[in-house]
C-alpha cells in the first residue's frame, strides 16, 4: 500500500478533477490520502471530500496555514465541530513561514500557538509547515512535547534532526528528494540518516512534482516516485518501505480508530 500523507485535492488546481485523480491514485496503489486544510474554507472542503470519497481511503486535516494567519483572530468556531469527525485525523497544516511573509511574524506565532493548544485540547496530532523559521518554531514546540508532530516537507536539515527525533516525531518527504541540485542532495542525506521509524511520504500536490513531472501539476498517484527515490537512498526494497511507511502513518494518524 502507498500512502500520500499530504495533498491538496481541495485546491483550485485539482478540485474540479478530484474524482479522476482519486481513482487514478487508487489504481496506482495509493490506498490512503490525507487532504490538508490551509484556511477555514478549504478545511471544511477537505473534511467534506474525505466523507464523500471515504471508500478510496481519504482522510482530512484542518488548520490555518501561516500565510493566512492575519485573517483570523481565533480558531474558527466550526473547527470545534469538524474536529470530531471520524475522517479528520490531524490539525494542520500550521506553523511559521518566514520565506514569503504573507502574514506578519507576530500573527503567525499567535495563530500557531492557538492551534497547538487546540490540537492538545482535542488530543490530535499536528501537521507542521515550517519554512525559514526553524529557530522560532522549535522554541515554541518545546512547550508542546506532549503533541505528536509531523514535519511536512521537512527542510530543517541535519541541524534540527536530533531534537526532532528525541521526541519520536515524524518527518515527511516529497518530490524534492527526486530533484537534482545541492539542496536536494542535502535532503537525501537527511533521508539516509533518519530512522525508518520516523518517515512518511507525501506529494503536496498540486505542488512539488517529482522529477519526471517537475514543473507540471502534481497529483497523489505520483507519490510512487517519492517511494522509489527513498527506497534507493535507504537501500531497501519498495515492499519494506511501503510497510514501514504504512505502520508510521497508521501510528500517527490512527486512520482506523473510531474517535
Amino acid at each position: 500500500m502507498l500512502i500520500d500523507t499530504h495533498c491538496h485535492l481541495n485546491s483550485q488546481e485539482l478540485r474540479l478533477k478530484a474524482r479522476t485523480l482519486i481513482s487514478r491514485a487508487w489504481e496506482a496503489g495509493v490506498k490512503r490520502m490525507v487532504i490538508v486544510g490551509c484556511d477555514y474554507e478549504d478545511s471544511c472542503e477537505a473534511a467534506g471530500m474525505s466523507e464523500d470519497f471515504s471508500q478510496f481511503g481519504l482522510y482530512a486535516s484542518i488548520g490555518i496555514h501561516p500565510h493566512e494567519s492575519s485573517r483570523y483572530d481565533n480558531i474558527p468556531s466550526e473547527f470545534h465541530r469538524i474536529i470530531k469527525s471520524e475522517r479528520v485525523v490531524a490539525v494542520g497544516e500550521i506553523g511559521l513561514d518566514y520565506h514569503y511573509d504573507h502574514s506578519p511574524h507576530e500573527d503567525q506565532i499567535r495563530m500557531f500557538e492557538l492551534q497547538l493548544k487546540f490540537a492538545r485540547e482535542n488530543h490530535m496530532p499536528v501537521i507542521l509547515h515550517i519554512r525559514d523559521a526553524m529557530n522560532d518554531a522549535m522554541k515554541i514546540l518545546r512547550n508542546y512535547k506532549d503533541l505528536n508532530l509531523l514535519f511536512h516537507c521537512y527542510s530543517g536539515g541535519l541541524e534540527y534532526l536530533d531534537e526532532i527525533l528525541e521526541d519520536n516525531n515524524i518527518c515527511a518527504f516529497g518530490g524534492a528528494v527526486t530533484w537534482a541540485g545541492k539542496n536536494s542532495d542535502s535532503l537525501r542525506e537527511v533521508v539516509r540518516r533518519i530512522p525508518l521509524h520516523n518517515i512518511v511520504l507525501e506529494t503536496d500536490s498540486p505542488y512539488m512534482s517529482p522529477a519526471p513531472y517537475r514543473g507540471k501539476v502534481n497529483e497523489p498517484s505520483y507519490v510512487r516516485f517519492v517511494y522509489e527515490a527513498v527506497s534507493h537512498e535507504k537501500n531497501i526494497t519498495m515492499e519494506e518501505l511501503e510497510k514501514r511507511v504504512e505502520d508510521n502513518a497508521e501510528r500517527f494518524f490512527r486512520f482506523d480508530e473510531n474517535r
